[in-house]
């Protein structure tokens, strides 16, 4: 059963990255908290107290709890990295995650391509066959599981116990690029096969390339955020354009 004090963190942790808890404004007391839950003051104070550990709230005697600025916030952590990839609009923070991707993720590659066994070539080949069956024109529903499960196969492939802590990121990443990126993304043909040449790359025990296959198909993924990105500058633009030209009219209307 999921203890007490974490339904209150989940509330105030989506609370807090959606912006309804803006950074300083204060949080409701122990007591409140502890009312609007149905809870006991105990695990109330639990709650505060495992969101200060994840660098969200600051509490202090008498002034009680401040919301942090974001980067207090340990993004990375998987309850508040899950609410984050949901909530938060700037498109820089995705790009972010991506960049930690390019850093990681070729070099587990190579890794892979030396060090995986038959198990993880299976493993890895399966999650490539399953993203197969999901690409008949478009993504479908099964594709970003197993898209998951492809970059995840690859990381544990590598052997290395640093990388594997990170799949919880990466499948984060994954999810905000499929969910933000659709319109801007390669077909799934395309795509599909970025991920067969990786495999093949890791397959035939050639380092090097599996670390450039992977790049290539992460730099793809960095463009979708590119022009992501760059939409929504237009948008903004076109938006700022539309304010001006009313209040153009509005003025003329007076004169």
């Amino acid at each position: 059963m999921t203890k007490l004090h974490e339904a209150i963190v989940v509330h105030l942790v989506d609370a807090i990255v959606s912006g309804t808890y803006p950074v300083g404004s204060s949080l409701p007391n122990e007591m409140e908290l502890a009312a609007a839950h149905g809870v006991s003051r105990t695990a109330a104070r639990e709650a505060m107290q495992k969101l200060a550990s994840l660098g969200l709230i600051e509490s202090r005697r008498r002034k009680g709890a401040t919301v942090l600025a974001r980067e207090s916030w340990k993004l990375l952590d998987a309850s508040v990295l899950g609410v984050a990839v949901l909530r938060v609009e700037d498109v820089s923070f995705f790009q972010a995650l991506v960049e930690a991707r390019l850093l990681i993720e070729p070099r587990a590659a190579e890794l892979a391509a030396a060090r995986a066994c038959e198990r993880d070539l299976d493993r890895i080949e399966a999650s490539l066959n399953a993203m197969a069956s999901e690409a008949d024109g478009t993504r479908g529903a099964g594709w970003a599981a197993a898209d998951v499960a492809f970059h995840a196969g690859v990381i544990e492939a590598a052997g290395n116990w640093v990388f594997t802590q990170l799949i919880g990121t990466v499948r984060a990443a994954l999810d905000a690029g499929i969910r933000l990126t659709g319109k801007q993304a390669l077909s799934a043909q395309a795509s599909l096969e970025q991920h067969r040449e990786v495999f093949v790359a890791i397959r035939s025990r050639e380092p090097a390339e599996a670390h450039a296959a992977m790049t290539r198909l992460l730099l793809a993924t960095q463009r979708d955020f590119n022009a992501l990105e760059k939409g929504a500058a237009r948008a903004a633009v076109a938006a700022g354009d539309q304010a001006t030209g009313q209040a153009d009219s509005q003025a003329q209307d007076i004169e």
